[in-house]
């Protein structure tokens, strides 16, 4: 008999399976006979980012524990915690970790102590903190592949579980995070943080991404700059400030002018876009990302000489004003733009796009009202590029303006136009009913590759048969993502994917895709 070959399965596959299997992980073992290179690849993609949803997976928890060693069980107080009698591992899980997140390991550990203990809640328990200081000692020692490390304020162990390790030095990718910005000086066990930031800067050389969250204690910003200035190649800062806009700006966001010449995506939330700010932007010249999302703006910002910028994705949120926006779009886009992300859509903005920036081949917008609809359509009859659009959370309020939406859109859809994402709408009620698809799609020019309904919606074999229809006349559509999908839709949709070769995004990437 000859041997069976190994196959790689794709990425989307692997996380199909992994999906599947989540409750019960190690019913993997059972491919180990059939061919080990597979399991040895799955186990490379399932446990590289396994806590990426610590809610889902926390039995994964329990198969972490089982790999204890035990120089991290001396670090349990054994007076709190008495492990359970596990069968050995199969495989080293902990050796293929490329992405450390502290706040999702304590998540899942609690979770997992409140449905094995049976507890109402299990926040904040002492046993969880024990498991998870044990986990960490045991994932910093063998996660040779780490990449990715994320800390959080609260509970955090002692440093030196973190800095004993000889792969923390790798990590290009490091996040801070805060509950709020006022929580830190609460707790004494939040010197342990402090400590690990004021450590970084001794062995982290190569971080390239950054988030950092700014907080009510002056010597943890410090740490903060101290590493944005230690380290000599930052390309990804995304930053929070304070709610209020005035706790100590002044400490972390200068530190950026020491990466100007490296800095290519910026994110900025809660800042107070002032000259200052304004001119360490002007000097990021390989900038060619940037969110500023629920920032103020002051008015010398606004009414000061528009700076060059070659950007290529601009992102605005939670702007209120009219002239704000249309400012920010004048200095910061322009010909070399090609993706846009607002959340409002007035009449103005609109015509500032089509002046500045109608070459984008990408654009969304969030949180689009009626009223807007109009200049929707007039700006997708004038973006000549554009490929790629996404509209969520859209705000109706009544039947007559959705369906009035749905009948316009596709008259309005662009001919170059390949993808199409339709997100969610607010609390209407109705949301997309028979023969809107008819309507979306009957008189849509665009040869649209992607279509996304991202909405509860009751689709019935009018909606399929439109789909069907459109596909047929395209021969364009390569990936289906529909919400709510029953039984009796299955037959379609294997139509679909086994004769068109369309593939259905399964639900849970919907958002993601």
């Amino acid at each position: 008999m000859p041997p069976v070959r190994s196959v790689p399965l794709p990425t989307e596959c692997l996380r199909m399976i992994f999906q599947n299997i989540s409750n019960d992980i190690h019913c993997l073992h059972t491919c180990i006979l059939v061919n080990r290179s597979w399991c040895r690849n799955a186990m490379s993609y399932l446990w590289a980012r396994p806590l990426s949803t610590a809610s889902k997976h926390y039995k994964l928890i329990q198969t972490y524990i089982s790999c204890l060693e035990d120089v991290d069980k001396l670090l349990m107080d054994e007076k709190v915690v008495v492990l359970p009698d596990l069968p050995p591992p199969l495989f080293d899980y902990s050796s293929y970790l490329t992405e450390f997140r502290y706040h999702r390991l304590k998540w899942a550990a609690e979770l997992w102590i409140k449905i094995k203990d049976e507890l109402s809640s299990s926040s904040h328990n002492p046993k969880a903190f024990e498991i998870t200081k044990a986990l960490s000692n045991l994932l910093m020692r063998k996660c040779s592949k780490l990449d990715t490390f994320s800390i959080y304020w609260e509970d955090m162990p002692d440093y030196t579980i973190f800095s004993n390790s000889p792969y923390l030095s790798r990590i290009n990718k490091f996040s801070c995070l805060f509950s709020d910005e006022y929580t830190y000086r609460y707790r004494e066990s939040s010197r342990n943080t402090l400590d690990l930031l004021q450590f970084l800067p001794t062995v982290c050389n190569d971080i390239q991404s950054l988030d950092f969250r700014q907080c009510d204690s002056t010597a943890v910003n410090r740490a903060m700059k101290d590493i944005i200035l230690a380290i000599p190649n930052l390309q990804d800062f995304k930053y929070y400030g304070s709610k209020d806009l005035i706790y100590r700006e002044e400490i972390i966001l200068p530190a950026l002018k020491s990466q100007t010449n490296n800095l290519s995506s910026l994110f900025l939330c809660r800042v107070l876009i002032n000259d200052a700010i304004y001119e360490i932007l002007s000097g990021c010249v390989n900038l060619e990302t940037l969110v500023i999302s629920d920032c103020k703006c002051s008015f010398s910002l606004i009414s000061s000489t528009k700076t060059k910028f070659n950007l290529k994705k601009l992102h605005l949120e939670f702007f209120v004003s009219k002239s704000i926006v249309k400012s920010l779009i004048q200095k910061f886009a322009n010909d070399n733009l090609r993706s846009l992300y607002l959340n409002t859509l007035f009449k103005n903005t609109y015509q500032t796009i089509l002046k500045i920036c109608s070459n984008i081949v990408e654009f969304q917008c969030n949180e689009l009202k009626f009223h807007e609809s109009s200049n929707l359509f007039n700006l997708l009859d004038n973006l000549n590029f554009l490929e790629k659009l996404t509209l969520t959370d859209m705000v109706f309020g009544d039947d007559i303006g959705t369906d009035q939406f749905y009948n316009s859109l596709g008259t309005h859809l662009p001919p170059t136009l390949k993808y199409l994402n339709i997100g969610q709408l607010y609390k209407p009620k109705k949301i997309f009913g028979i023969d809107q698809f008819h309507n979306l799609l009957k008189n849509c020019k665009a040869s649209l590759e992607t279509i996304i309904i991202n909405q509860p919606i009751e689709y019935n074999d009018s909606d399929f048969e439109q789909i069907i229809n459109y596909t047929k006349k395209t021969d364009s559509l390569r990936f289906l993502g529909l919400d709510c999908l029953r039984n009796n839709h299955r037959q379609r949709v294997k139509e679909l994917r086994e004769v068109f070769g369309v593939f259905i995004i399964p639900k849970y990437d919907l958002k993601n895709w």
